[in-house]
């Protein structure tokens, strides 16, 4: 299986520079959690990924199967998880073919399952909670059988149990060999749940796991305040507090 990766990729906004330079791979069976401050670029790295914006510089090594979560958007309230679990696969069928195939229907009952929405899939999302809506997000894009899931901001506008749920969803995927990257904004849920911490800040990033990307002077830097790094007494992931 191909892994989705940029290569020397800058992007400008005008006369602004956003970033340069910047490589990242998303190996199979990975989570990377795309940190760093507002306007840093984030977003705009993961539509490169994805292929939906040119970078002003720099390759993007072509991969199947990319899908990009834009998590912000919100469905009619009337959408079922099963009807949004269909969207894309609907993008791909002929317009004069209306309703999902056999094998669409296997694959959205597929995803909703891996999700955990197969019991609420015919509810409208009006009834839904926050985090479960967002699954359905994400069974959308895994239906279209999606290698490398790509989504921004995941856990925006959660509280922190669905925060934890979303994330759980993210990494349980990693186990089937999804590439999993997420924009997300809390260092400490980032260390707990990622693989790798891509720190997008100053126009570069610098890759790795948790605990040698998120060490204080280089948060400070990024952040322009000061934050403290301990380890979780029990479970050992870093915890990043603000000073």
């Amino acid at each position: 299986m191909a892994t989705a990766a940029v290569n020397g990729v800058s992007v400008r906004y005008g006369r602004r520079t956003i970033f340069t330079d910047v490589s990242l791979a998303l190996p199979p069976g990975s989570f990377t959690a795309i940190v760093g401050p507002n306007g840093s670029g984030k977003s705009s790295l993961l539509r490169i990924i994805a292929r939906v914006q040119r970078p002003d510089a720099g390759s993007v090594s072509p991969a199947e199967g990319v899908a990009l979560v834009v998590s912000t958007v919100n469905p009619p309230s009337d959408v079922t998880p099963r009807e949004l679990a269909d969207y894309g696969l609907a993008l791909r069928r002929p317009w004069w073919r209306l309703r999902p195939t056999p094998g669409d229907e296997t694959a959205v009952a597929a995803a909703l399952a891996r999700t955990g929405l197969d019991d609420r899939a015919d509810d409208p999302v009006a009834q839904l909670s926050a985090g479960e809506v967002q699954r359905a997000w994400i069974a959308a894009a895994l239906a279209t059988s999606a290698r490398t899931l790509l989504i921004d901001e995941p856990t925006t506008h959660l509280d922190l149990r669905y925060q934890v749920e979303i994330l759980d969803t993210l990494r349980s995927l990693t186990a089937s060999g999804v590439a999993v990257a997420a924009a997300i904004h809390d260092l400490t849920l980032a260390a707990r749940f990622a693989d790798t911490i891509a720190l997008l800040a100053g126009g570069a990033l610098v890759s790795g796991p948790p605990l040698e990307v998120l060490e204080p002077d280089a948060l400070r830097r990024a952040f322009g305040t000061g934050v403290s790094v301990h380890r979780h007494p029990d479970h050992g992931y870093l915890v990043c507090l603000p000073r």
